[in-house]
């Protein structure tokens, strides 16, 4: 479905309740959006006959869909639109301006020119930035290492970013982690050290036998104060921290393993509108972990490591657009 003048759309793919939050917020910043229902009879050759100038894509299981515009489309591709905050609250200026900046650096400003967000307030979370400007946490228990590994080994070092790991281990193995999951890859891989300042192009591994948390700034803090809950490092307890601490620039791939540790965690930062991940059942060791997440609805994209860190090449792209 093209607009009355010919032009396509940015077409929105997502269910509702989330479908009509998005598309208002789209339309609010001055694009067309049609909106597409995943759930609709023959909804892949109906949307491969969709013309579109960038697709939307906000869902929260393993959906075809995904994975053949993520294969096959010429078109640019947004995974993961994010919670929508309501009209008028303070999260909802900065969640424009995020989304707009993203629109307009994959099709170009809108047809109205560039709306007037800087007279919109700023969160208080906007007004500093730690040294690393985006930071995942990467999770995962039994078949965790191979899996890290594999999405190391795909994602270029040189990118924006870095990463916090969180893998459930005995302590006799943690000393190796760095050893496992740095060989073939250019990523500088530490164990915690106190005062560390996270940075571009590194991998901090969780240590099993101290808490972490980070100062303001984005440097370690180690104490001896016990993980909460069974599991070291607790994963809920990390997902936590760097929620706090880097938001909004901010998200979480949850890889193979057991148990259900990091789901709430997950959930409040779904909640919040940064990204939550999953590997694929079909490609885990043990997939109880993964699914405990994608079971729960909070994770918007599965794959295999391969294509996590594909996507996490797209995503990066997208945010240096949105930092812009």
């Amino acid at each position: 479905m093209s607009d009355p003048d010919g032009s396509a759309p940015v077409v929105l793919i997502a269910r509702e309740p989330k479908r009509a939050a998005v598309e208002a917020a789209v339309r609010e910043l001055g694009y067309s959006v049609y909106c597409f229902d995943p759930d609709q009879p023959d909804a892949l050759v109906r949307l491969t006959q969709q013309p579109a100038v960038a697709w939307l894509v906000e869902l929260a299981e393993e959906s075809p869909l995904t994975d053949w515009l993520l294969e096959n489309s010429k078109m640019p591709v947004l995974l993961g639109v994010g919670q929508i905050p309501q009209p008028g609250s303070e999260d909802y200026p900065r969640c424009l301006r995020r989304l707009y900046a993203k629109l307009a650096g994959l099709v170009g400003e809108s047809p109205r020119g560039k709306p007037e967000l800087h007279r919109l307030p700023i969160a208080p979370s906007e007004s500093a930035a730690p040294s690393a400007a985006n930071v995942w946490v990467l999770a995962a228990s039994l078949g965790g290492p191979a899996a890290v590994k594999s999405f190391l080994d795909h994602v270029p070092a040189s990118l924006p970013l870095a990463l916090v790991y969180a893998q459930h281990i005995d302590p006799g193995f943690e000393q190796q982690l760095p050893q496992i999951i740095g060989r073939h890859n250019e990523w500088q891989i530490h164990t915690c050290e106190s005062e560390h300042l996270l940075c571009h192009g590194e991998v901090l591994v969780v240590p099993v036998d101290k808490r972490l948390r980070f100062s303001p700034e984005g440097r370690v803090r180690l104490s001896q104060e016990p993980w909460p809950g069974p599991y070291q490092p607790a994963i809920a307890a990390v997902i936590d921290e760097v929620r706090q601490i880097f938001a909004p620039a901010c998200g979480a791939i949850v890889f193979s393993g057991m148990g259900e540790d990091g789901v709430d965690a997950c959930t409040r930062l779904r909640d919040q509108g940064m990204p939550v991940w999953t590997q694929s059942a079909e490609s885990a060791a043990c997939a109880t972990m993964p699914e405990a997440v994608r079971q729960a609805g909070v994770s918007s994209l599965q794959g295999d490591p391969e294509q996590l860190a594909m996507a996490m090449r797209r995503w990066m792209e997208q945010e240096s657009v949105a930092a812009l």
